[in-house]
């Protein structure tokens, strides 16, 4: 399963690891963290990239069960550091918000295997469910509100309890918990009376799509990627991803694509040079995706500007809506990364997980109807289970140097690269709280009274 870079990475790593854990040591010292995060990475072969991360990860149900077994654990250790750095007391009860307005089977399979996670690592836990009520500003949450029943797509059955706000304090139906865990990203917006509650919430519900940018991630993680380069003696050019940020734009009305097709040149042509340095012998393209959004919509791929000028009405209204039908009026243009990684001779890319800065494991996110060039979070996708076990086996097929030939590239590798994108999300967080709070917020990432 490795390939050529896979084993150049690795081997750069391991040999230079002393210098790599105390940099990344120190950075974790100034770096806040996400409390837990998915990856979407792209290896094709010459290059080993992120190309999204997800700060309220769903899919946990395509983790393998042998990780589902071991992450309790790692789990675990993230709560009691998360409970030192705030100075109270044990956290026991875990309140699990989820996205309430899907009836979406396989995120509800989701949700069944991430709360189990969390009743193992010994916590009491509970799923709460607010409604659509994302419009609403001050207001209470609703209350008069039946307990819901979820049902999985494999039938596994769920109770989502209503919840209340009271005194600042957040509960479902008795349940108050130490500590409320977010699966939702709030694309649209994240209700207002959230701001008020005591309890630490994570991750902070300020920091959804609704405020972050794929365009910031990518920055912070080119500057990342470029020290950890610098440390690991390799190319920077193997690891970083050639991003621009287009805004305002708004592809219905024909508003700002002169300057997409402009970004889409400047970066077809900046990767056709470092192809020819790298002696890479294909066409490049690119990805035009919407800034702030995730579920792999509004995203389309490009060879050339020319395509911008003869879009079609389908492919417009696409790209005018993202998730929750939010409008989408900003894009990034990146480098168009073709993966090598095949499942079953489809087109696929490998998810990692992460609980803090610790992998836990991931899957394989194949589509039987798309290319090595396409989005392929998206109609046809299916997965099959990168188990960490998966990670750590030993593939010899490309070690060059014998006393290599027992290491585990792929964790070495696709782990390095998923902790970076951690480290740049973390930077997102801590940039968005100043940015919320030179506007007045007075927002934390958690709250006062919580704090250390």
């Amino acid at each position: 399963m490795a390939t050529k870079i896979v084993s150049h990475l690795a081997e750069n790593i391991l040999t230079n690891r002393k210098a790599l854990c105390e940099w990344q040591r120190e950075k974790g010292k100034k770096i806040p963290l996400p409390f837990y995060c998915s990856v979407d990475l792209r290896d094709s072969g010459y290059k080993v990239v992120p190309v999204d991360s997800n700060l309220y990860p769903a899919g946990f149900n395509n983790i393998c069960p042998e990780d589902r077994r071991t992450a309790p654990v790692i789990l675990k250790e993230e709560i009691q550091k998360l409970q030192s750095n705030l100075g109270v007391g044990a956290i026991k009860k875990i309140l699990l918000l989820p996205e309430s307005h899907t009836q979406n089977k396989y995120y509800i399979e989701n949700l069944y295997y991430l709360e189990k996670i969390i009743q193992d690592a010994g916590f009491e836990t509970r799923i709460g469910w607010y409604g659509d009520f994302s419009e609403q500003e001050e207001s209470s949450l609703p209350t008069e509100m039946d307990v819901v029943q979820l049902t999985s797509f494999t039938g596994k059955e769920l109770k989502a309890h209503p919840i209340s706000i009271e005194n600042q304090i957040l509960s479902a139906r008795g349940f108050r918990p130490d500590l409320i865990l977010l699966n939702n990203d709030f694309s649209g917006g994240y209700p207002k009376p959230l701001d008020k509650i005591r309890q630490p919430i994570v991750p902070s519900h300020i920091l959804g799509w609704h405020s972050r940018k794929k365009s910031e991630h990518f920055k912070y993680y080119n500057e990342l990627a470029a020290e950890f380069s610098s440390i690991a003696k390799i190319d920077p050019w193997l690891i970083q991803i050639e991003t621009e940020e287009v805004t305002p734009v708004n592809f219905n009305e024909e508003i700002g694509i002169d300057k997409v097709a402009q970004s889409v040149d400047r970066i077809i042509g900046r990767t056709q040079e470092a192809y020819k340095v790298h002696q890479i012998k294909r066409k490049p393209f690119v990805f035009i995706k919407n800034n702030s959004g995730t579920y792999g919509m509004g995203i389309m791929v490009v060879h050339s500007s020319e395509e911008l000028a003869h879009l079609n009405r389908r492919m417009k209204n696409k790209m005018s809506v993202g998730k929750n039908r939010a409008p989408i009026e900003s894009v990034v243009v990146q480098e168009g990364i073709p993966t090598a990684t095949l499942v079953n001779n489809f087109a696929a890319e490998p998810v990692i997980y992460l609980f803090g800065n610790e992998l836990i494991g991931g899957f394989l996110r194949s589509n039987t109807e798309k290319s090595d060039e396409d989005n392929l979070n998206s109609q046809g996708m299916v997965f099959k289970m990168l188990c960490m076990s998966d990670l750590r086996t030993l593939d010899t097929e490309f070690a060059e140097r014998e006393d290599l030939k027992n290491e585990p590239l792929l964790e070495r590798a696709y782990g390095s690269i998923a902790q970076l994108s951690v480290f740049a999300t973390g930077i997102e967080l801590e940039k968005n709280l100043e940015r919320l709070n030179s506007l007045g917020r007075g927002l934390s990432l958690f709250p006062p009274c919580f704090s250390a």
